[in-house]
């Protein structure tokens, strides 16, 4: 009988250590923090903030457009389109049947066209006289509305100077040739644009079609400032199927005066972009 109870015994003894050791044993029950040590939860990650984008400024910029105008000279066999409020007027540069004329667009050496009785010769001068600008131009050619040109381009500061000289080949049925001359401010974006689109517009027409054409005739002024065609101070009058040149206008214009002081054929703009 002792050695059956001694079995029981040591299996009974056996369960008690095997279930004492399993309940001690590690990850079975939390680890309870020593006395006095503070545990802390790490903090959550937040997001950084979107980095803050600052109002740009936007400028509007609102462009006047101008009602075009038709004007035509009747003596010297071309037409263009300029702005409605330009005062356009033509000056007789020369005492001569066939005097040369500057038609001031914008006053100042701004925008004009020098009309002159075409040689080869003359041609060449202005086209010396343009390559004397400084810097050296840049030289094209360009045909608009069956005219030939040759193009001079150039740049100084804040100006850009252009001139337009016909070809000595396109000159009109009077044998007058023009010579286109601009200078734009560089800061106004519009100013450019503009002023091409006046040169695109100019052409000859013949005598024999003069009297088909419309528009505001430009008026023409001699030596003295005497309105010989035209209508004094008013930038022209409206002409439709005249074929006359005509010449029985008189009065003065305060504007004339500067006829006076325009230099004759090529030399304005000889010294290259000069503008205030």
């Amino acid at each position: 009988m002792r050695r059956p109870q001694t079995i029981f015994l040591i299996l009974l003894m056996t369960v008690c250590i095997v279930s004492v050791v399993g309940a001690a044993s590690p990850g079975t029950n939390p680890v309870l923090p020593a006395a006095g040590i503070l545990t802390v939860a790490p903090a959550a990650t937040v997001p950084p903030a979107e980095t803050a984008i600052a109002p740009q400024t936007v400028v509007t910029v609102i462009r006047y457009i101008s009602l075009p105008q038709d004007l035509m000279d009747s003596k010297l066999l071309f037409t263009l389109q300029v702005p409605a409020e330009w005062n356009v007027s033509t000056y007789r540069m020369t005492n001569s049947d066939t005097s040369d004329y500057r038609t001031e667009l914008v006053a100042g050496n701004v925008f004009f066209i020098s009309s002159y009785p075409s040689t080869r010769s003359r041609e060449q001068e202005y086209r010396d006289t343009f390559r004397q600008w400084s810097p050296a131009p840049v030289e094209t050619t360009e045909t608009i509305n069956a005219i030939r040109y040759d193009r001079f381009e150039s740049s100084a500061g804040d100006n850009t100077t252009v001139a337009y000289l016909v070809n000595t080949n396109s000159a009109n049925e009077r044998g007058y040739a023009s010579v286109l001359v601009f200078t734009t401010r560089d800061s106004n974006r519009f100013e450019r644009e503009d002023f091409e689109k006046v040169v695109s517009s100019f052409r000859y027409f013949s005598v024999r079609s003069a009297g088909t054409q419309t528009g505001v005739e430009i008026p023409h002024y001699d030596l003295s400032g005497k309105a010989v065609s035209g209508k004094a101070g008013t930038g022209g009058i409206p002409i439709t199927g005249s074929t006359d040149w005509d010449t029985s206008g008189s009065g003065s214009s305060g504007s004339a005066s500067s006829a006076g002081s325009s230099s004759d054929g090529g030399s304005s703009h000889s010294s290259g972009c000069h503008r205030g």
